[in-house]
């Protein structure tokens, strides 16, 4: 039996042996548009999951999907917002930075990088070893691009997610997220100066 466990203002997640999301409707869109987009979003994510498996990224297979419904393989295990702490967050960070690294390789933009949009698993390496794998969920406001800025803003928002959750450890972790993602990402210098000038955006505006 399916049951509902979260909510969000563009699809519900219900969970059973997999897990469930479909877009609802909207009764403040004209309905030739709401279908219009519920199907292009559904559609764009579910093949941004796909892209991002096949690169090699950890991130929920599509099993099966409709216009408006991604069923999808359900990722048991600890959200990195839960998880982070001063003993792991290297190890942690170092997986931060390679993903994103690998991502922005390949052109995807996540588009919602948050530590709460990533889960920590522990799979079997070999009988007595264990290996900890990020996993990247919520491709929902994810889309393709080549952009430096796109890059950029990716991480910017992860940095703003580690400022306001995880702030006793922030400065830690981030320097090890790009430390990581410089060494994965060819164009990461470009990204990065990129990220700056964001950064000095930001701050002007809440002055």
């Amino acid at each position: 039996m399916n049951r509902v466990i979260a909510q969000g203002a563009e699809a519900i997640l219900k969970k059973n042996d997999f897990l469930t999301k479909e877009r609802i409707k909207k009764s403040y869109r004209i309905p030739e548009l709401d279908i219009k987009l519920r199907k292009k979003r559904t559609r764009s994510e579910a093949n941004l999951l796909r892209e991002a498996s096949r690169i090699g990224i950890a991130a929920p297979k599509v099993l099966d999907q409709t216009d408006f419904t991604i069923k999808m393989e359900f990722i048991a295990g600890s959200r990195v917002k839960e998880a982070l702490n001063k003993d792991n967050c290297n190890q942690i960070a170092e997986k931060i930075g390679s993903t994103i690294a690998t991502l922005h390789n390949y052109n995807i933009i996540h588009g919602d990088l948050t530590t709460s949009n990533m889960i920590l698993k522990s799979t079997n390496k070999t009988d007595e070893q264990f290996e900890l794998q990020l996993f990247l969920i919520d491709f929902g406001l994810g889309f393709f691009s080549h952009k430096t800025e796109d890059k950029a803003i990716d991480l910017y928002l992860l940095r703003e997610a580690l400022e306001s959750t995880h702030f006793d450890i922030m400065e830690e972790t981030w320097n090890a997220v790009l430390k990581s993602y410089r060494k994965g990402y060819k164009d990461s210098d470009k990204v990065i100066k990129t990220l700056s000038a964001i950064e000095k955006r930001g701050r002007y505006k809440k002055r």
